[in-house]
């Protein structure tokens, strides 16, 4: 939970007064030429991140409540991220009056990279911050990437399979959408021209020689001289025949420290020490050495010092090109409304699925898929599969209020009091959240009452 409880009753009136107050701060230390000048003497920090907060210390704003909500909203997005499965493309709603950030954890194995792409609506309104965090086995996590100050995109490497949370959170004082999308891709091209995956009928670790030792790679069969292409750039370290592999040809890929081996080829078309791209040509696809038995096919290995050989499977294997297509509807992202009948909701800090009761009110903060990302009134967030939402504008109900009834900002038990029903009313319920009744009349009473027990 990040603590902000904010009324969808009052929300237009809190809105101007954040923002009205943080440009007041603002103002009083200079406005914007002064917060230039602090983020010309900020001594590189790590990230792009990192040199924001470290502007708004030196502008004497770390210690204001503003900052505090907005690191806040950071740490719950770590604590409490959304769960996908890439290829994944999501649009969030971040209002400027409640400092918000979105965790998205997923898995990545060793041999993959994450693209992410992102645009936000209005262009340019806001500097958006991409932070990519691994999760120990403990639940501790360690920075391990970020996007360049003003990108949009960022590309990330794993070294190591692994669980990652990508946080997602706008500048201060920024109402904006980000359209968000993941993709995980292989590192390494395809070393067969023209063949896909179904070509590759031998895998890592399976047995040869009756069990006395495994596969130390991939094969890839083939018609005979198909063209065997780098499957990174890199230097060629060695071209020469051996027992196993006949005629081979050894890629050096100093980017990420591995060593490329292409056996079984039936001409090398290149020389040591040549200096090739991704996609140039190496040799042709044979059968020498110990395939001569076996139809022309390459073998591929994959090794790095200190480690020997490692599956090159996961370097290779394509993955989709595009996520699926966003069908929720979004037309009322950002706005307060009620759920039509009971739903089902999953919470992204117990990941269990629980039942929402018909007309409790939620806001609209993020879409994917089919599904809907709501904020509820006490700041927890769920994801519902296929709501039907309705807007606040018409009653569900009437109440009986006796004067003196105290009219709440949030509906909590701790909340504060807007007022009171000066004269006993019948007051219009738009919708519900647990106990309390969210109520407005005609002469503009509109808040919660706490409903009978």
């Amino acid at each position: 939970m990040d603590g902000d409880r904010r009324n969808p009753g009052i929300e237009r009136v809190a809105a101007a007064a954040w923002r009205a107050a943080a440009l007041a701060l603002l103002a009083a230390l200079g406005g914007c030429e002064q917060v230039e000048s602090v983020l010309e003497r900020v001594v590189e920090p790590r990230t792009p991140r990192e040199s924001y907060v470290a502007s708004l210390a030196a502008a004497g704003l770390e210690g204001s409540v503003l900052v505090a909500r907005w690191r806040q909203a950071a740490d719950v997005a770590l604590a409490q991220p959304v769960e996908v499965d890439p290829p994944f493309e999501d649009i969030s709603f971040y209002p400027a009056e409640e400092p918000t950030a979105v965790g998205y954890v997923l898995s990545l194995s060793r041999g993959q990279a994450l693209h992410v792409t992102f645009a936000t609506e209005p262009a340019g309104a806001a500097g958006v911050f991409l932070d990519v965090f691994r999760v120990a086995e403990d639940g501790s996590m360690t920075h391990v990437a970020s996007a360049d100050e003003g990108a949009t995109e960022l590309e990330f490497e794993p070294v190591r399979t692994g669980t990652f949370v990508l946080r997602v959170q706008p500048e201060m004082l920024a109402t904006v959408r980000v359209r968000l999308s993941l993709l995980r891709a292989a590192t390494l091209a395809f070393p067969v021209v023209g063949q896909d995956p179904t070509a590759a009928q031998s895998r890592f670790g399976a047995p040869r020689e009756g069990g006395r030792r495994a596969h130390e790679g991939v094969d890839i069969f083939a018609a005979r001289g198909t063209p065997v292409i780098a499957a990174a750039d890199g230097i060629v370290r060695r071209v020469g025949t051996q027992r196993l592999g006949g005629l081979v040809v050894w890629l050096r890929d100093d980017e990420r420290g591995y060593s490329h081996y292409y056996a079984h080829l039936s001409a090398q078309l290149v020389e040591r020490g040549a200096r090739v791209r991704a996609g140039d040509t190496l040799g042709l696809v044979g059968n020498t050495g110990n395939a001569r038995t076996t139809p022309p096919h390459l073998h591929f290995g994959l090794y790095r010092r200190g480690e020997g050989a490692l599956d090159p499977w996961p370097f290779l294997a394509p993955q989709p090109a595009r996520p699926p297509a966003l069908v929720a509807d979004t037309a009322r992202l950002g706005e307060w409304v009620r759920i039509r009948s009971e739903e089902r909701a999953i919470f992204a800090a117990a990941a269990v699925e629980t039942r929402l009761p018909a007309f409790t009110v939620v806001r609209v903060v993020g879409a994917h898929d089919r599904r809907l990302r709501v904020r509820l009134p006490d700041g927890r967030v769920a994801t519902l599969a296929s709501p039907g939402l309705a807007s606040l504008d018409t009653p569900i109900d009437r109440m009986r209020v006796a004067a003196g009834a105290a009219v709440l900002d949030t509906p909590v038990a701790d909340a504060l009091t807007r007022g009171r029903v000066t004269d006993p009313a019948t007051l219009d319920v738009v919708g519900r959240f647990e106990r309390y009744l969210l109520v407005r009349s005609a002469p503009g009473i509109a808040g919660w009452i706490a409903g009978p027990d």
